[in-house]
Protein backbone atom coordinates (compact mmCIF):
# COMPACT_ATOMS: atom_id res chain seq x y z
CA UNK A 1 0.00 0.00 0.00
CA UNK A 2 2.57 2.62 0.65
CA UNK A 3 5.73 3.79 -1.00
CA UNK A 4 8.50 4.81 0.48
CA UNK A 5 11.52 6.72 -1.24
CA UNK A 6 14.24 4.38 -0.41
CA UNK A 7 16.62 5.84 -3.71
CA UNK A 8 16.74 9.58 -3.98
CA UNK A 9 18.61 11.76 -6.42
CA UNK A 10 19.66 14.57 -6.24
CA UNK A 11 17.42 17.83 -7.09
CA UNK A 12 17.57 21.24 -8.49
CA UNK A 13 16.41 24.73 -8.66
CA UNK A 14 16.08 28.30 -10.09
CA UNK A 15 14.19 30.68 -8.43
CA UNK A 16 13.32 34.13 -8.88
CA UNK A 17 13.85 37.13 -6.35
CA UNK A 18 10.09 37.28 -6.13
CA UNK A 19 9.11 33.64 -5.75
CA UNK A 20 7.96 32.81 -1.88
CA UNK A 21 9.35 30.18 -0.34
CA UNK A 22 9.11 26.21 -0.88
CA UNK A 23 9.55 24.16 1.86
CA UNK A 24 10.11 20.22 1.98
CA UNK A 25 12.23 17.56 3.31
CA UNK A 26 15.88 17.53 3.64
CA UNK A 27 17.81 13.85 3.63
CA UNK A 28 21.14 13.01 4.42
CA UNK A 29 22.83 9.65 4.54
CA UNK A 30 26.37 9.20 7.06
CA UNK A 31 28.35 6.32 5.59
CA UNK A 32 31.70 5.15 7.05
CA UNK A 33 34.50 3.34 3.94
CA UNK A 34 35.37 0.39 5.17
CA UNK A 35 37.88 -2.46 3.48
CA UNK A 36 36.50 -5.47 2.36
CA UNK A 37 37.47 -8.46 4.46
CA UNK A 38 37.85 -10.78 1.99
CA UNK A 39 39.58 -8.04 -0.06
CA UNK A 40 41.29 -5.50 1.79
CA UNK A 41 42.16 -3.53 -2.06
CA UNK A 42 38.15 -3.09 -2.11
CA UNK A 43 36.47 -0.43 -0.40
CA UNK A 44 32.79 0.00 0.13
CA UNK A 45 30.72 1.99 2.24
CA UNK A 46 28.12 1.32 4.65
CA UNK A 47 24.97 3.36 5.48
CA UNK A 48 25.32 3.97 9.75
CA UNK A 49 22.21 6.29 9.35
CA UNK A 50 20.04 8.93 7.99
CA UNK A 51 18.72 11.87 8.76
CA UNK A 52 15.52 14.16 7.87
CA UNK A 53 15.05 17.94 8.47
CA UNK A 54 12.99 20.96 7.14
CA UNK A 55 14.30 22.77 4.53
CA UNK A 56 13.55 25.74 1.92
CA UNK A 57 15.20 27.02 -0.72
CA UNK A 58 16.74 30.24 -1.47
CA UNK A 59 14.77 32.61 -3.87
CA UNK A 60 18.06 34.20 -5.18
CA UNK A 61 20.86 31.54 -5.11
CA UNK A 62 19.36 28.08 -5.39
CA UNK A 63 20.68 27.70 -1.97
CA UNK A 64 18.66 25.39 0.25
CA UNK A 65 18.58 26.36 3.80
CA UNK A 66 18.00 23.87 6.92
CA UNK A 67 15.46 25.36 8.61
CA UNK A 68 16.90 24.98 12.40
CA UNK A 69 19.32 22.41 13.49
CA UNK A 70 15.99 19.85 14.98
CA UNK A 71 16.44 16.26 12.53
CA UNK A 72 14.08 13.50 12.66
CA UNK A 73 17.10 9.88 12.40
CA UNK A 74 16.56 7.22 10.54
CA UNK A 75 12.70 7.79 9.45
CA UNK A 76 11.24 6.20 6.13
CA UNK A 77 9.32 8.30 4.30
CA UNK A 78 6.42 8.06 2.54
CA UNK A 79 6.21 9.34 -1.31
CA UNK A 80 2.41 9.66 -1.46
CA UNK A 81 2.25 12.79 -0.10
CA UNK A 82 3.35 16.12 1.93
CA UNK A 83 1.26 19.42 2.91
CA UNK A 84 1.66 22.96 4.86
CA UNK A 85 -0.92 23.36 7.27
CA UNK A 86 -0.62 27.50 6.58
CA UNK A 87 -2.83 28.35 9.88
CA UNK A 88 -0.65 26.24 12.19
CA UNK A 89 2.54 27.16 10.28
CA UNK A 90 3.47 23.18 9.90
CA UNK A 91 5.04 21.07 7.34
CA UNK A 92 3.34 17.51 7.76
CA UNK A 93 5.15 14.43 6.16
CA UNK A 94 3.85 10.80 6.65
CA UNK A 95 6.92 8.42 7.66
CA UNK A 96 6.42 4.00 7.73
CA UNK A 97 4.01 4.36 10.68
CA UNK A 98 4.08 8.15 11.64
CA UNK A 99 2.82 11.44 11.17
CA UNK A 100 5.33 13.74 11.52
CA UNK A 101 4.78 17.66 11.88
CA UNK A 102 7.68 20.02 11.47
CA UNK A 103 6.99 23.56 12.98
CA UNK A 104 7.82 26.03 9.77
CA UNK A 105 9.40 28.99 11.52
CA UNK A 106 12.46 26.63 13.26
CA UNK A 107 11.76 23.15 12.22
CA UNK A 108 11.85 21.79 15.52
CA UNK A 109 9.79 18.44 15.35
CA UNK A 110 6.04 19.11 16.89
CA UNK A 111 4.62 15.58 17.07
CA UNK A 112 5.76 12.25 15.85
CA UNK A 113 2.44 10.40 15.95
CA UNK A 114 1.11 7.15 15.29
CA UNK A 115 -2.05 6.69 12.41
CA UNK A 116 -4.69 5.20 13.97
CA UNK A 117 -8.14 4.10 12.06
CA UNK A 118 -10.71 2.25 14.07
CA UNK A 119 -12.22 0.76 11.49
CA UNK A 120 -8.69 -1.51 10.71
CA UNK A 121 -7.64 -4.73 12.57
CA UNK A 122 -5.60 -3.37 15.26
CA UNK A 123 -3.13 -5.50 14.41
CA UNK A 124 -3.27 -4.04 10.60
CA UNK A 125 -1.18 -1.28 9.74
CA UNK A 126 -3.62 2.40 9.18
CA UNK A 127 -3.11 3.87 5.73
CA UNK A 128 -3.32 7.81 4.77
CA UNK A 129 -2.22 7.98 1.47
CA UNK A 130 -2.24 11.83 -0.84
CA UNK A 131 -3.02 14.22 2.02
CA UNK A 132 -3.48 17.73 1.70
CA UNK A 133 -4.00 20.52 3.92
CA UNK A 134 -7.80 22.54 3.48
CA UNK A 135 -7.38 25.70 4.20
CA UNK A 136 -11.21 26.81 3.69
CA UNK A 137 -11.85 24.56 6.72
CA UNK A 138 -8.14 23.98 7.98
CA UNK A 139 -8.35 20.42 7.95
CA UNK A 140 -6.33 17.53 6.57
CA UNK A 141 -8.02 15.60 4.29
CA UNK A 142 -6.73 12.41 2.25
CA UNK A 143 -7.37 8.68 0.94
CA UNK A 144 -7.96 5.88 4.01
CA UNK A 145 -6.92 2.38 2.24
CA UNK A 146 -8.35 -0.56 4.42
CA UNK A 147 -9.94 -3.89 3.32
CA UNK A 148 -13.49 -3.82 4.06
CA UNK A 149 -15.37 -6.78 5.65
CA UNK A 150 -15.68 -8.63 2.55
CA UNK A 151 -11.85 -8.48 2.22
CA UNK A 152 -11.42 -6.47 -0.97
CA UNK A 153 -9.45 -3.27 -0.67
CA UNK A 154 -11.26 0.41 -1.10
CA UNK A 155 -10.22 3.75 -0.79
CA UNK A 156 -12.33 6.46 1.33
CA UNK A 157 -12.31 10.04 1.70
CA UNK A 158 -11.04 10.44 5.35
CA UNK A 159 -9.45 13.83 7.47
CA UNK A 160 -6.94 13.22 10.20
CA UNK A 161 -5.85 14.95 13.47
CA UNK A 162 -2.34 15.84 13.13
CA UNK A 163 -2.42 16.06 17.09
CA UNK A 164 -3.71 12.65 17.53
CA UNK A 165 -3.22 10.43 14.52
CA UNK A 166 -6.86 9.38 14.39
CA UNK A 167 -8.03 8.97 10.84
CA UNK A 168 -11.43 9.74 10.31
CA UNK A 169 -13.39 8.50 7.48
CA UNK A 170 -15.92 10.64 5.92
CA UNK A 171 -17.26 8.40 2.24
CA UNK A 172 -19.66 6.03 3.64
CA UNK A 173 -18.57 3.07 1.05
CA UNK A 174 -15.02 2.94 -0.84
CA UNK A 175 -15.02 5.93 -3.88
CA UNK A 176 -12.13 3.52 -6.20
CA UNK A 177 -10.78 0.60 -5.95
CA UNK A 178 -7.46 2.05 -7.46
CA UNK A 179 -5.25 5.17 -6.85
CA UNK A 180 -2.97 6.47 -9.82
CA UNK A 181 0.53 8.14 -7.27
CA UNK A 182 0.10 11.20 -9.50
CA UNK A 183 -0.82 12.92 -6.43
CA UNK A 184 -4.06 14.90 -5.58
CA UNK A 185 -5.21 18.34 -4.79
CA UNK A 186 -8.35 20.00 -3.66
CA UNK A 187 -10.32 22.93 -4.99
CA UNK A 188 -11.03 24.94 -1.11
CA UNK A 189 -13.54 27.27 -2.79
CA UNK A 190 -15.64 24.42 -4.08
CA UNK A 191 -14.67 21.82 -1.48
CA UNK A 192 -13.51 19.52 -3.65
CA UNK A 193 -10.65 16.89 -3.23
CA UNK A 194 -9.10 15.29 -6.31
CA UNK A 195 -7.07 12.65 -7.21
CA UNK A 196 -6.75 10.04 -10.23
CA UNK A 197 -7.68 6.54 -10.37
CA UNK A 198 -6.86 4.43 -13.10
CA UNK A 199 -8.65 6.33 -16.06
CA UNK A 200 -10.56 9.55 -14.47
CA UNK A 201 -10.34 12.40 -12.65
CA UNK A 202 -12.37 11.95 -9.53
CA UNK A 203 -13.93 15.08 -7.35
CA UNK A 204 -14.67 13.38 -4.17
CA UNK A 205 -17.29 16.11 -1.96
CA UNK A 206 -15.30 17.05 1.36
CA UNK A 207 -19.09 17.07 2.94
CA UNK A 208 -20.30 13.99 2.67
CA UNK A 209 -16.84 11.95 1.00
CA UNK A 210 -19.42 11.06 -1.88
CA UNK A 211 -18.10 11.44 -5.50
CA UNK A 212 -18.84 14.95 -6.74
CA UNK A 213 -17.38 13.90 -11.00
CA UNK A 214 -15.79 11.64 -12.28
CA UNK A 215 -14.93 12.62 -16.16
CA UNK A 216 -12.44 10.25 -17.92
CA UNK A 217 -9.12 11.86 -19.29
CA UNK A 218 -9.54 13.29 -22.80
CA UNK A 219 -5.93 13.59 -24.32
CA UNK A 220 -5.20 15.75 -27.22
CA UNK A 221 -3.25 13.87 -30.00
CA UNK A 222 -0.30 11.64 -28.84
CA UNK A 223 -0.73 12.99 -25.71
CA UNK A 224 -0.84 10.69 -22.99
CA UNK A 225 -0.47 10.49 -18.86
CA UNK A 226 -1.22 13.86 -17.02
CA UNK A 227 0.23 13.74 -13.06
CA UNK A 228 1.88 16.02 -10.38
CA UNK A 229 -1.33 18.05 -9.77
CA UNK A 230 -1.42 21.29 -8.00
CA UNK A 231 -4.57 23.50 -7.56
CA UNK A 232 -3.48 27.31 -8.18
CA UNK A 233 -6.04 29.58 -6.53
CA UNK A 234 -4.68 32.72 -8.16
CA UNK A 235 -6.94 31.86 -11.32
CA UNK A 236 -8.60 28.59 -9.62
CA UNK A 237 -7.31 26.17 -12.20
CA UNK A 238 -5.70 22.44 -11.53
CA UNK A 239 -2.07 22.15 -13.08
CA UNK A 240 0.17 19.22 -14.07
CA UNK A 241 2.90 17.27 -16.00
CA UNK A 242 1.41 15.45 -19.12
CA UNK A 243 3.33 13.31 -21.69
CA UNK A 244 3.42 13.64 -25.11
CA UNK A 245 4.71 10.61 -27.85
CA UNK A 246 6.65 11.71 -30.69
CA UNK A 247 6.63 8.76 -33.40
CA UNK A 248 7.51 7.89 -37.17
CA UNK A 249 5.37 5.67 -39.50
CA UNK A 250 7.49 2.35 -40.37
CA UNK A 251 6.65 -0.43 -42.07
CA UNK A 252 5.55 -3.64 -39.82
CA UNK A 253 8.20 -6.21 -39.75
CA UNK A 254 5.89 -9.15 -38.54
CA UNK A 255 3.03 -8.01 -41.25
CA UNK A 256 4.61 -6.63 -44.88
CA UNK A 257 2.59 -3.77 -46.23
CA UNK A 258 1.10 -2.35 -42.90
CA UNK A 259 2.64 0.52 -40.95
CA UNK A 260 2.83 0.32 -37.28
CA UNK A 261 4.07 4.05 -34.72
CA UNK A 262 7.73 3.40 -34.18
CA UNK A 263 7.97 5.70 -30.62
CA UNK A 264 11.22 8.17 -31.51
CA UNK A 265 10.56 10.37 -27.64
CA UNK A 266 8.41 11.36 -25.13
CA UNK A 267 8.37 14.93 -23.57
CA UNK A 268 6.93 16.77 -21.00
CA UNK A 269 4.71 19.67 -20.84
CA UNK A 270 2.88 21.31 -18.44
CA UNK A 271 -0.75 20.58 -18.80
CA UNK A 272 -4.55 21.78 -17.21
CA UNK A 273 -7.40 19.59 -16.44
CA UNK A 274 -11.02 20.42 -16.64
CA UNK A 275 -12.11 17.70 -13.85
CA UNK A 276 -15.81 18.54 -15.11
CA UNK A 277 -15.48 16.86 -18.68
CA UNK A 278 -11.65 15.19 -17.63
CA UNK A 279 -10.16 17.22 -20.80
CA UNK A 280 -6.46 17.94 -20.80
CA UNK A 281 -4.82 20.73 -22.66
CA UNK A 282 -1.32 21.92 -23.35
CA UNK A 283 -0.17 25.10 -21.99
CA UNK A 284 1.79 26.26 -24.84
CA UNK A 285 2.97 24.24 -27.35
CA UNK A 286 6.85 24.06 -26.32
CA UNK A 287 7.77 20.86 -24.25
CA UNK A 288 9.97 21.45 -21.13
CA UNK A 289 13.52 21.09 -21.42
CA UNK A 290 14.18 17.78 -18.75
CA UNK A 291 14.60 14.40 -18.26
CA UNK A 292 10.75 13.99 -19.62
CA UNK A 293 9.95 12.10 -16.27
CA UNK A 294 9.15 13.62 -12.50
CA UNK A 295 9.62 12.00 -8.96
CA UNK A 296 6.43 10.88 -7.89
CA UNK A 297 4.55 13.09 -5.97
CA UNK A 298 7.43 15.36 -4.67
CA UNK A 299 6.49 18.33 -6.22
CA UNK A 300 3.50 19.70 -8.39
CA UNK A 301 4.17 23.51 -5.99
CA UNK A 302 2.68 26.57 -7.52
CA UNK A 303 3.79 30.32 -6.57
CA UNK A 304 0.71 32.32 -6.73
CA UNK A 305 3.78 35.16 -6.26
CA UNK A 306 5.00 34.35 -10.22
CA UNK A 307 2.56 32.56 -11.50
CA UNK A 308 5.23 29.56 -11.62
CA UNK A 309 4.71 25.70 -10.95
CA UNK A 310 7.97 23.70 -9.66
CA UNK A 311 8.84 19.92 -9.87
CA UNK A 312 11.51 17.87 -10.09
CA UNK A 313 12.52 15.63 -12.96
CA UNK A 314 15.50 13.44 -11.00
CA UNK A 315 17.89 15.84 -12.34
CA UNK A 316 17.11 19.47 -12.16
CA UNK A 317 14.45 21.42 -10.40
CA UNK A 318 12.47 23.30 -12.62
CA UNK A 319 10.60 26.49 -12.47
CA UNK A 320 7.56 26.56 -15.59
CA UNK A 321 5.56 29.54 -16.23
CA UNK A 322 1.87 29.14 -15.69
CA UNK A 323 0.21 31.35 -18.56
CA UNK A 324 3.09 29.86 -21.15
CA UNK A 325 4.34 26.69 -20.66
CA UNK A 326 7.73 27.69 -20.91
CA UNK A 327 10.54 27.24 -18.70
CA UNK A 328 11.76 30.19 -16.25
CA UNK A 329 13.78 28.28 -14.00
CA UNK A 330 16.08 25.76 -14.54
CA UNK A 331 19.67 24.74 -11.81
CA UNK A 332 20.90 22.35 -9.84
CA UNK A 333 21.05 22.99 -5.96
CA UNK A 334 23.22 23.46 -3.36
CA UNK A 335 22.92 22.24 0.42
CA UNK A 336 23.36 23.49 3.79
CA UNK A 337 23.78 20.29 4.64
CA UNK A 338 22.00 17.74 2.63
CA UNK A 339 21.88 15.79 -0.59
CA UNK A 340 17.94 15.33 -1.36
CA UNK A 341 15.41 18.29 -1.33
CA UNK A 342 11.86 16.16 -1.43
CA UNK A 343 8.59 16.52 -1.22
CA UNK A 344 8.65 20.28 -1.23
CA UNK A 345 5.21 22.21 -0.87
CA UNK A 346 5.02 26.36 -1.13
CA UNK A 347 3.97 28.06 2.24
CA UNK A 348 1.73 30.81 0.26
CA UNK A 349 -0.46 29.12 -2.60
CA UNK A 350 -4.46 29.00 -1.34
CA UNK A 351 -3.41 30.11 2.69
CA UNK A 352 -6.37 32.49 2.86
CA UNK A 353 -9.20 30.63 0.44
CA UNK A 354 -12.97 30.25 1.90
CA UNK A 355 -15.23 28.37 0.76
CA UNK A 356 -17.92 29.38 -1.82
CA UNK A 357 -19.57 26.25 -2.47
CA UNK A 358 -22.47 25.55 0.68
CA UNK A 359 -22.86 22.37 2.06
CA UNK A 360 -25.28 21.05 0.07
CA UNK A 361 -26.99 19.18 3.36
CA UNK A 362 -27.34 22.18 5.70
CA UNK A 363 -30.99 23.02 5.91
CA UNK A 364 -31.38 26.35 5.02
CA UNK A 365 -35.25 27.19 4.15
CA UNK A 366 -34.41 30.86 2.66
CA UNK A 367 -31.22 32.54 1.89
CA UNK A 368 -33.10 35.65 0.25
CA UNK A 369 -34.83 38.11 2.23
CA UNK A 370 -35.46 41.65 0.47
CA UNK A 371 -36.82 43.03 3.72
CA UNK A 372 -33.70 42.57 5.32
CA UNK A 373 -29.97 44.22 4.96
CA UNK A 374 -26.74 43.32 6.26
CA UNK A 375 -23.97 45.23 5.81
CA UNK A 376 -21.00 46.01 5.03
CA UNK A 377 -20.12 42.67 3.29
CA UNK A 378 -17.78 41.20 3.66
CA UNK A 379 -16.81 42.72 7.25
CA UNK A 380 -14.23 42.29 9.50
CA UNK A 381 -15.31 44.32 13.08
CA UNK A 382 -18.38 44.11 12.86
CA UNK A 383 -22.03 43.92 10.85
CA UNK A 384 -25.06 45.70 11.12
CA UNK A 385 -28.60 44.27 9.92
CA UNK A 386 -31.39 46.19 9.13
CA UNK A 387 -34.91 44.87 8.83
CA UNK A 388 -37.75 46.83 6.81
CA UNK A 389 -40.94 45.30 8.53
CA UNK A 390 -40.48 42.28 10.77
CA UNK A 391 -38.92 42.65 14.85
CA UNK A 392 -35.80 40.70 14.62
CA UNK A 393 -35.68 38.57 17.55
CA UNK A 394 -32.83 36.55 16.93
CA UNK A 395 -29.47 36.27 15.30
CA UNK A 396 -27.15 33.19 14.65
CA UNK A 397 -24.10 33.04 13.16
CA UNK A 398 -23.34 29.72 11.79
CA UNK A 399 -20.61 28.22 9.70
CA UNK A 400 -20.73 26.21 6.50
CA UNK A 401 -20.68 23.16 8.32
CA UNK A 402 -24.25 23.73 10.09
CA UNK A 403 -22.63 24.90 13.45
CA UNK A 404 -24.12 27.90 15.49
CA UNK A 405 -20.72 29.84 16.84
CA UNK A 406 -22.94 32.76 17.80
CA UNK A 407 -26.65 32.95 18.81
CA UNK A 408 -28.11 36.76 19.71
CA UNK A 409 -31.80 36.92 21.59
CA UNK A 410 -33.13 40.45 21.01
CA UNK A 411 -35.89 42.71 21.89
CA UNK A 412 -37.73 43.11 19.09
CA UNK A 413 -35.73 45.63 17.58
CA UNK A 414 -35.32 46.69 13.24
CA UNK A 415 -31.90 47.20 13.62
CA UNK A 416 -28.66 45.39 15.53
CA UNK A 417 -24.89 45.46 14.91
CA UNK A 418 -23.14 42.24 15.26
CA UNK A 419 -19.18 41.94 16.45
CA UNK A 420 -17.41 39.42 14.55
CA UNK A 421 -13.75 40.53 15.22
CA UNK A 422 -13.05 36.88 17.45
CA UNK A 423 -14.39 34.99 13.83
CA UNK A 424 -12.09 33.36 11.73
CA UNK A 425 -11.53 34.44 7.85
CA UNK A 426 -14.43 32.98 5.78
CA UNK A 427 -17.68 32.38 4.87
CA UNK A 428 -20.92 31.95 7.21
CA UNK A 429 -24.40 32.18 7.70
CA UNK A 430 -26.45 34.75 9.83
CA UNK A 431 -29.90 33.27 10.78
CA UNK A 432 -32.74 35.88 11.22
CA UNK A 433 -35.35 34.52 13.72
CA UNK A 434 -34.51 31.19 12.52
CA UNK A 435 -36.19 31.48 9.45
CA UNK A 436 -34.28 33.74 6.86
CA UNK A 437 -30.65 33.17 6.51
CA UNK A 438 -27.84 35.34 4.29
CA UNK A 439 -24.25 35.00 3.69
CA UNK A 440 -21.52 37.44 5.14
CA UNK A 441 -17.92 37.06 4.21
CA UNK A 442 -15.68 37.78 7.21
CA UNK A 443 -12.30 39.00 6.36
Amino acid sequence: MKVFLVVFISLIVSISSAQSYNYGLVYKSYNTTIYNPQDSSVLYQINDSNVVRLAKTNASTCYVENVGDFYLKDESINSTGSTINSVDSTFIFIGESKMHQFNLTNGSVISSLDLFNPLVNTSEPSYFNNFIFNPSDTTIYGLSTRQNSAGFFGNYLASINPFSGLITEISANSISQSILMAGATIDPYQMVYYFANDSAMVGIDLYDGSIYSSATFVYPPNFTQFGNFAYSCANNTIYGLLFREYTTSVPDPFNPGNFINQLDSTKLFLGTVDPATGQVSSVGPNPIDCLSSYVMNSGGAVDPAIMAYYFNDGEKYIGVSLSTGLVESSCIENFEDGSQFILFRNSTNCASASRIRLNPFLNVTNLVSTALKLYPNPSSGNFSIQSNDEPIQTIEIITIDGNVIKKLKLDNTLNNTVEIKDLPRGIYLVGINNRNFKKIVVN
